[in-house]
């Protein structure tokens, strides 16, 4: 557990596609079953510090569990984001990890007053988020601080407990 931002609880990876990114982990890494989310709607949503109308920032989203930590796949969608920004510098793979935020303003600023800043941030139907950027030069990776609200925690404790014994069956269900 971060002693500023809560617990580590998630990776999140840029995939390409979402069917093949879901089979390798399923049949390579033996880890699933993955619930493809609804694609998310934004209340609203920031790019660098700039309010956005543009808000197909994600293609496909879906999430799984390994123990304590979340799987998230992303499919970025084409409008500007931390998501294209950090594939546009030649990133693949890991792109995030996200912190289960119980204080999230107060953590949010924790993070711009530690020297990281805001890449995008929004609030969607079920949530509010904050990707936070490292400095170019940190050895660190970008964080996603993750208002955990009751739907957020209902949905974390629904991927996570039918991860637990998962058998390989039905690897692909919807949320």
């Amino acid at each position: 557990m971060s002693r500023f931002y809560g617990e580590v609880m998630q990776a999140g990876y840029l995939v390409e596609a979402l069917e093949p990114a879901i089979a390798y982990w399923t049949k390579s890494l033996g880890i699933g079953p993955f619930f493809v989310m609804p694609r998310p709607e934004f209340i609203w949503l920031r790019n660098g510090g700039e309010d956005v109308d543009d808000t197909a920032i994600i293609s496909q989203v879906a999430l799984a569990h390994s123990g304590a930590m979340q799987i998230e796949l992303i499919v970025p969608g084409p409008a500007p984001s931390t998501y294209r920004d950090f594939l546009a510098a030649g990133g693949r793979g890991l792109h995030h990890i996200g912190m289960a935020s119980d204080d999230f303003d107060a953590q949010r600023q924790a993070a711009l007053g530690a020297g990281l800043t805001v890449a995008t941030e929004g609030a969607s139907q079920r949530t509010r988020f904050a990707y936070m950027q490292p400095a170019a030069e940190a050895p660190g990776p970008i964080v996603e601080l993750i208002d955990m609200v009751p739907v957020m925690r209902e949905i974390h404790a629904h991927v996570k407990t039918a991860s637990l014994g998962w058998d390989g069956s039905d690897p692909v269900r919807h949320l």
